[in-house]
C-alpha cells in the first residue's frame, strides 16, 4: 500500500494504485468469471452483479529470462504484503478452472491491473 512501492503508481502516475487483497477478493465473491479468448488472447471474463466486465489475460509468469503459463493461466499481483517479509504478496490467480487467491514472491514477474485511485 505504499506509493513509493506502488509499481502502478510509478509507471501510471498518480491517478493509478495496485489493488489491495480485499479488491481482488470482491471480485472472486461477487463476480462471474469465465475463461474466454478475446483478439486471440486466452484469459477470464470477469462480470460484475452490474453487468459491467473485464478482461485479465491469462499472461503466465516472468522469473528472470524465464516465461511459463503464457496462456493458461494468470496470476495478478495486489498492494497487499503476505507479512513483514517483503519478498511476498497476496495474489489472485485463475487458470481455465477457477480462480483463487495465493501467496507469492513478489520477483516472480506477475501482471498488475491496476485501479483508478
Amino acid at each position: 500500500g505504499n506509493p513509493q512501492y506502488d509499481a502502478a503508481t510509478a509507471n501510471w502516475g498518480s491517478a493509478w494504485r495496485m489493488p489491495t487483497i480485499s479488491e481482488q477478493q470482491e471480485l472472486c465473491d461477487n463476480c462471474t468469471w469465465e475463461w474466454t479468448t478475446h483478439n486471440g488472447v486466452n484469459g477470464m471474463r470477469v462480470t460484475g452483479p452490474n453487468g459491467n466486465s473485464i478482461f485479465l489475460p491469462a499472461a503466465g509468469s516472468q522469473y528472470k529470462d524465464n516465461f511459463t503459463n503464457q496462456g493458461s493461466q494468470g496470476c495478478y499481483m495486489s498492494a497487499t504484503l503476505y507479512s513483514a517479509d517483503y519478498e511476498l504478496d497476496v495474489c489472485m490467480g485463475f487458470s481455465k478452472k477457477g480462480y483463487y487467491i495465493i501467496n507469492s514472491d513478489r520477483c516472480d514477474g506477475h501482471t498488475i491491473r491496476p485501479v483508478r485511485k
